[in-house]
């Protein structure tokens, strides 16, 4: 039976704005929030407590950033990872798979499942995915299919099932949840990634730290605010932070905005990347995976960001918002 014994039952729900809830008329009706209550009622309301660590506009890529922080400190029992719509197609076996392989080491051993979500087409690609499923055994749900036999092929966006292209409506989300209830019915569902299989790919597993951006040494124009796993700096073009650093990671979050100048990174003095936070009419500063590498030479750097002016787009590079640096290695 899933989740024998006395200990308390932790649940991580791992993706993207889906997960999040983005587009349900409230956090409650999403399908990661209604499954958690859902295991609550089924093992324990007192028993089993849910996490849901849907970050909007991320991928696999960021999920495996945050790995140790947003999962592995919750010692999770199960965690259902959902990034394929974020994934959008690209070949991110290496850190799907360095996600598994994370997961495989932890202490509690936990249940994994697979989610696949879709866009009003169902055309969602989940091809490298499944081969990473497959190959370590990997419980895998198709709410894309579920949704898609739901409606018998009709758009789902027109249909009323989806808010826009991706984000489910409440409607939605409960043929999400509904399918997920109807898999995890099935002891078939609560399986371990097998742990004695050879990598597929390059995978890699790491750890990480979040520096927030206002806590180095920056120029006099920022202006810093937030707190919790959220600290920001806004500042406008011709401002700088500066920070050491040791590790073969970094990567930066940033706010979106449609007011949005560019960053150029420099490491060791080195102009390695210019990282872009513009998206058009987007007023929020979304926290989203900006300018990252996880190739860097193993040892010692210093990092010099710059607020730049870009030419794109007709922009006035009022600003660029900063969240956390996040610095680390690569680990087997």
């Amino acid at each position: 039976m899933p989740f024998a014994g006395e200990k308390d039952v932790n649940i991580v729900f791992l993706g993207g704005s889906i997960t999040e809830g983005a587009g349900a008329s409230d956090v409650s009706k999403c399908y990661a929030n209604l499954t958690g209550e859902w295991l609550k009622e089924t093992y324990g309301t007192h028993r089993v407590h849910y996490h849901n660590k849907g970050v909007g506009g991320t991928p696999s890529a960021y999920g495996l950033l945050r790995f140790g922080r947003d999962v592995a400190a919750y010692d999770p029992d199960m965690v259902f990872i959902e990034f394929a719509v974020n994934d959008d197609g690209a070949d991110t076996r290496k850190y799907v798979e360095g996600l598994v392989r994370s997961l495989i080491s932890l202490p509690s051993k936990p249940y994994v499942v697979f989610l696949y979500t879709t866009n009003e087409t169902y055309t969602t690609h989940t091809a490298y995915f499944e081969e990473v499923a497959q190959h370590y055994g990997i419980p895998q749900i198709s709410l894309k299919d579920a949704l898609k036999r739901h409606l018998n092929g009709e758009n789902a966006r027109e249909a009323g099932f989806l808010k826009d292209s991706v984000h489910p409506s409440d409607e939605g989300y409960k043929v999400y949840f509904e399918e997920i209830r109807r898999c995890l019915s099935c002891e078939d569902y609560y399986k371990r990634p097998a742990a004695d299989k050879e990598k597929l790919v390059d995978a890699v597993c790491v750890r990480t730290e979040f520096i927030p951006a206002s806590s180095v040494s920056h120029s006099e124009g920022w202006t810093c605010g937030g707190s919790g796993e959220r600290p920001y700096m806004v500042g406008g073009v011709g401002e700088w932070l500066e920070a050491e650093f040791d590790g073969t990671i970094l990567a930066f979050e940033q706010g979106l905005h449609k007011d949005s100048a560019e960053y150029d990174v420099y490491v060791d003095g080195k102009l390695i990347g210019t990282g872009d936070p513009w998206y058009k009419d987007f007023l929020s500063n979304q926290l989203v995976m900006g300018l990252h590498t996880f190739s860097l030479p193993a040892g010692h750097h210093h990092l010099r960001l710059e607020n730049v002016k870009s030419t794109k787009n007709g922009r006035t590079n009022r600003q660029v918002f900063l969240y956390n640096i996040i610095t680390g290695n690569t680990a087997e």
